[in-house]
């Protein structure tokens, strides 16, 4: 909108951007092959998953129902969950405390540096995924896991 655009016009376009979005998530929205059997596989196994993502929550979770992973995963944390976002560890540390998890049991799996720098700073282990949001932001933030595309 540049740097000339007014409070009221940013607010206005947000808003729009907001609704387009509400009716539109799902419209190009799937996972990448092999990430359902992976997850079904996961908690199968008895695996807690949690989704912490800076999105909205509300546009999070419906995007997780729309996918058909609504039971999969144990919470659903929003960049609006807390009074901070990724790479603040709050959202780990919530899930931590809410699943009883072991914190050097515990898996953060991402696709951007943003992701590892989270779970470095909630002191948990990184895993990234070479595919998906900002793979090449690994560079600066390198995980201690690779899951590569061509593994799934």
């Amino acid at each position: 909108m540049g740097p000339d655009a007014s409070e009221a016009e940013v607010q206005r376009a947000l808003e729009f951007f907001l609704a387009y979005y509400r009716d539109h998530m799902l419209d190009n929205t799937c996972l990448y092959p092999g990430v359902r059997e992976a997850l079904d596989g996961l908690l199968e196994g008895g695996t807690k998953m949690a989704v912490l993502t800076n999105k909205p929550v509300r546009f999070s979770r419906a995007i997780i129902d729309g996918l058909g992973l609504s039971s999969h995963f144990f919470q659903v944390y929003g960049g609006n969950s807390f009074e901070q976002k990724k790479p603040d560890p709050v959202g780990i540390e919530a899930l931590l405390a809410e699943s009883g998890a072991v914190r050097d049991r515990t898996i953060m799996v991402g696709d951007s540096g943003v992701d590892v720098r989270t779970a470095r700073n909630a002191r948990v282990l990184a895993c990234g995924v070479s595919y998906g949001f900002q793979p090449e932001s690994f560079v600066d933030d390198p995980p201690i896991f690779w899951w590569m595309k061509w593994l799934s």
